[in-house]
């Protein structure tokens, strides 16, 4: 079995174990997890415990060149889900996005407009149900709010301008940790012999730690 390649759905007990502590432990093995919660809809309740990666859904690169970009200029990224075939979308492109309060938030964010058929699978992957469907997402994929069916200019700033109002932490960098641990003194007798052993035992012994009151 090849586990770069397969799909597995894992089933859990939600009083035992968080759906976001689950996708934490999937994640930091090196998987690919997202939440389905079968037979219920999304429209009108709180976004799910998930992050979409860089990485998913790789037959699609438009969302991982959405956050790409996202991370690069740290914006905040909505995603505007719609169709040629679906009227309030229609009516949004005219009344809410081209309201001149509207406009001039997006050019602070990295806006993307989703064609439902065209990214068939993306629109799967958000577990869109209906258009449009707007999602906010953080430049690391967290998704932080959405909106459903039509919205007006007013409802729609409102919402943006709340989530950009909101501070973000800047994309976190690897620093090097030599540089900022403190140098350690060899306060008993016995540290030399203790330093010998620790180099001996090297392969079997991977934490140390010593107490000392004071």
């Amino acid at each position: 079995m090849k586990l770069e390649s397969d799909e597995f759905v894992v089933s859990f007990d939600s009083t035992k174990v968080s759906a976001k502590d689950l996708t934490s432990i999937i994640r930091d093995a090196g998987y690919t997890s997202y939440v389905v919660n079968e037979g219920a809809t999304n429209v009108g309740k709180d976004p799910p415990d998930r992050k979409v990666e860089p990485g998913e859904a790789a037959e699609d690169s438009l969302l991982a060149d959405t956050l790409k970009q996202a991370q690069q200029d740290n914006k905040l990224v909505v995603l505007d889900f719609q169709a040629i075939w679906c009227v309030p979308c229609k009516r949004m492109e005219k009344e809410t996005f081209a309201d001149p309060a509207v406009a001039k938030l997006l050019k602070q964010v990295v806006f993307v407009k989703v064609d439902a058929d065209e990214h068939a699978e993306l629109t799967k992957q958000f577990g869109v149900v209906g258009l449009p469907d707007i999602r906010f997402l953080k430049p690391d994929g967290s998704e932080i709010g959405r909106l459903n069916d039509f919205q007006d200019a007013k409802t729609f700033a409102e919402t943006l301008s709340k989530l950009l109002s909101t501070p973000m932490k800047p994309p976190q960098t690897k620093t090097d940790n030599t540089s900022s641990r403190q140098s350690l003194n060899d306060v008993s007798n016995e540290a030399e012999e203790f330093r010998q052993a620790f180099n001996a035992a090297k392969g079997n012994v991977r934490i140390v730690m010593l107490v000392s009151p004071g």
